[in-house]
């Protein structure tokens, strides 16, 4: 491509981290993180991966992450005509073995391979080293994990390959530049998600 000056457009993935601070507006990063997440049955390439919640915010915000699932596709996301299934049959088996390697499901778990089905699933109680925080899962699962200081949290991020794209959810400014200075990722957006991606300007 570089020789001959080709426009090229790349499909790449990643673990693209979310962090949600306690200055953050919940209401909003709950229902903007579960559209990014759940968009598509999780089959994003900029998808929220997991996401590191304040201590003082982890039981609000994962309560209103549930809530703004259920509004988005009722109490059986299986009959909503707005959720997806999984693109290939082999792709729920790698899904439904990362789900049985993690924390507690807080809202979903439910998998129905023959219809490629996986329900919007959040899981609290992960370990860092679970194959759910360590591999790319690009599928409708949301590991949600609690962190003291903002310190902690971006620390977390550096330990980690650079991902594909980074959200924060703030109003504190100093939180802000802290993120946007120490952290590495192919994109960034704040207080939003995978909206990054879509500039008016651009010609397709």
């Amino acid at each position: 491509a570089a020789r001959h000056l080709t426009p090229v457009t790349l499909e790449l993935g990643g673990k693209s981290p979310c962090i949600v601070d306690r200055s953050a507006r919940l209401e909003l990063a709950a229902r903007r993180i579960a559209w990014g997440k759940f968009l598509n049955a999780g089959q994003t390439c900029i998808a929220p991966d997991y996401v590191l919640a304040h201590e003082e915010v982890e039981e609000e915000l994962v309560r209103r992450i549930r809530d703004a699932v259920l509004r988005f596709y009722g109490p059986e996301p299986r009959h909503s005509p707005a959720y997806g299934r999984i693109v290939s049959e082999r792709h729920p088996r790698r899904l439904v073995a990362l789900l049985k390697d993690a924390g507690e499901p807080y809202l979903g778990g439910q998998a129905a391979e023959a219809s490629r089905y996986i329900a919007p699933t959040i899981l609290r109680g992960v370990s860092p080293d679970s194959a759910i925080m360590t591999e790319e899962i690009f599928g409708p699962i949301l590991p949600l994990v609690p962190y003291g200081e903002v310190g902690e949290a971006l620390e977390e991020i550096r330990s980690r390959p650079r991902p594909l794209a980074a959200y924060l959810f703030t109003r504190d400014r100093t939180v802000e530049d802290v993120f946007l200075r120490v952290t590495s990722s192919g994109s960034v957006c704040i207080n939003d998600t995978i909206r990054q991606i879509t500039p008016l300007g651009l010609p397709f």
